[in-house]
């Protein structure tokens, strides 16, 4: 916040359960949990108070809540993460979660978009395929995503092949979906952002430089640039030059400045009282 203003994005993995970053602070129940409660009140509560804890520390935006529905007992990556098996189960559950956080003031990310849940991969190790017809893909996994999606401020991609969509790119790079399906046949305008570029799904594949690129052209508005210090000035030194050359076309990069900027006038970066205490 000293650096960067009161135009920060400052963001965590704060879902509950096995994701928790900050291990001092109470541990919130998994999203597994609150589904098997099933009651949306509880997960109302756990959302708010997940809130006001990283608020507290400065951070105003949080990659959560999970929207995959958990269909695929073998998924070694979702399981705990996810609300449940029943996608209208999850958009309830997911929604009131997020809802909470967002009248405390930070924002959410729902993830991983369209779907992660139905996958024998782990996309931090390898490139996961999802071959379902669209049809079955609209009942299960697009489902939740777009029950909250007018709601949300953010979605985050997935980097898995969905070969009924996309036969050749996963989402995170994929124009067809980003764009075809996101932005232009449901009308989100939110913040899309991707997952970790340093994941072996596409790091390993299309290089983490050129597929920031990639996503940036697929409709994505910000990449997760990890990984060591020389692969992030890569990567920003690829978006540099796609940005000045016009690979990415400029009206593109007006449109995802015009959703961050809005982004971060809803949910203001404030001093936290941590910081202030002597």
């Amino acid at each position: 916040q000293e650096v960067l203003g009161p135009a920060a994005l400052i963001a965590i993995d704060q879902e509950g359960g096995a994701v928790m970053r900050t291990i001092w602070l109470p541990e919130a129940p998994s999203a597994m949990c609150l589904g098997a409660a099933n009651d949306s009140a509880l997960c109302s509560d756990v959302g708010g108070a997940v809130a006001r804890a990283i608020k507290a520390l400065g951070f105003n935006w949080n990659f959560a809540p999970v929207l995959d529905v958990n269909s695929n007992p073998h998924n070694p990556v979702i399981a705990e993460r996810a609300f449940g098996d029943d996608p209208s189960q999850v958009a309830v559950l997911a929604n009131a979660w997020m809802q909470a956080s967002l009248q405390e003031g930070v924002a959410t990310c729902l993830k991983h978009f369209p779907g992660h849940g139905d996958t024998r991969v782990d996309s931090h190790r390898a490139l996961p395929v999802v071959n379902k017809p669209r049809q079955e893909l609209e009942r299960q996994e697009f489902l939740p995503f777009q029950q909250c999606a007018a709601f949300a401020p953010a979605m985050m991609t997935a980097h898995i092949v969905y070969p009924q969509l996309d036969p050749d790119l996963p989402a995170t790079l994929s124009r067809t979906i980003l764009q075809g399906i996101l932005r232009d046949a449901w009308g989100y305008d939110g913040v899309v952002i991707t997952d970790s570029m340093e994941m072996q799904a596409i790091s390993d594949h299309f290089g983490a430089g050129a597929a920031a690129v990639m996503a940036l052209q697929a409709g994505a508005d910000m990449v997760m640039a990890l990984g060591s210090v020389e692969e992030q000035e890569a990567t920003w030194q690829a978006l540099c030059e796609a940005i000045n050359s016009g690979v990415i076309a400029a009206e593109n990069n007006d449109h995802s400045l015009r959703r961050l900027q809005l982004l971060v006038k809803n949910f203001p970066s404030t001093q936290s009282a941590y910081h202030t205490r002597e």
